[in-house]
């Protein structure tokens, strides 16, 4: 049982989530409505394990039921968006940075999907030309480097700043290369280049990880045309 809420009040309304803040009298929650699952190729029972296993460190919210063709109920994470937190530039960059290596350093026990497997599944949906300019990408961006979590969706909307940092929206998360999630982050974020260079500089202090820049460069490319998919996947009736 829960809590009877007696305030309930709309955060956020996007593509992929409606959200709803339940505020009770001493305990609160965030109530998601799930959008677009399978437009996206989102597994959300996947997401919502992942999400548990990482929020026994507190990274990620903690989920309280669920159904994952319709909506999660989750406890509510005290704590400010940091896009809505008055912060400069340079903290913003600093506490990004130690987001992603935070991500990058965590190994859940968890058996989803690759970034590949979810572009793969765009490509089925939007035909030919896709799968051809998605077989370029992964044959340009082929690398030893080992496989870990990633986000891929970094905004600093998705960072709570708090006593610990927490993370939400884990529905686009994955396995993947570390220099996409970045690259990620850089391009939503839509950081200019001396903000992506320190951010960059400070990913290697939390994570003693240097970024190439011209492999960024090429990531980056990447996720400029896996957002413009994404875009047309959302525009289709």
């Amino acid at each position: 049982m829960i809590e009877k809420p007696i305030e309930i009040q709309t955060l956020t309304a996007g593509p992929a989530n409606q959200v709803l803040w339940l505020k009770g009298r001493t305990e609160s929650y965030i109530f998601k409505w799930l959008r677009h699952s399978q437009r996206f190729g989102l597994d959300r029972s996947a997401e919502f394990e992942l999400q548990q296993q990482l929020a026994v460190t507190g990274l990620a919210p903690d989920v309280i039921a669920l159904d994952p063709k319709q909506w999660v109920l989750q406890r509510y994470v005290e704590g400010t968006p940091m896009n809505s937190f008055a912060l400069g530039q340079t903290e913003k960059l600093k506490v990004t940075a130690q987001a992603l290596a935070l991500v990058h350093q965590q190994q859940p026990a968890w058996q989803g999907t690759t970034l590949w497997q979810k572009c793969d599944a765009y490509a089925d949906k939007l035909g030919g030309a896709i799968s051809a300019q998605l077989l370029q990408f992964k044959q340009a961006l082929k690398s030893n480097r080992a496989q870990v979590l990633c986000h891929f969706d970094l905004a600093f909307a998705h960072i709570l700043v708090n006593q610990k940092l927490t993370i939400v929206d884990w529905e686009y998360a994955g396995w993947g290369d570390r220099l996409t999630d970045i690259a990620s982050s850089i391009e939503i974020n839509q950081l200019d280049d001396p903000s992506a260079d320190a951010l960059c500089h400070y990913y290697r202090q939390y994570s003693d990880t240097v970024i190439d820049n011209h492999e960024l460069n090429d990531h980056r490319l990447f996720v400029r045309w896996l957002n413009q998919q994404w875009t047309t996947l959302l525009n289709q009736e």
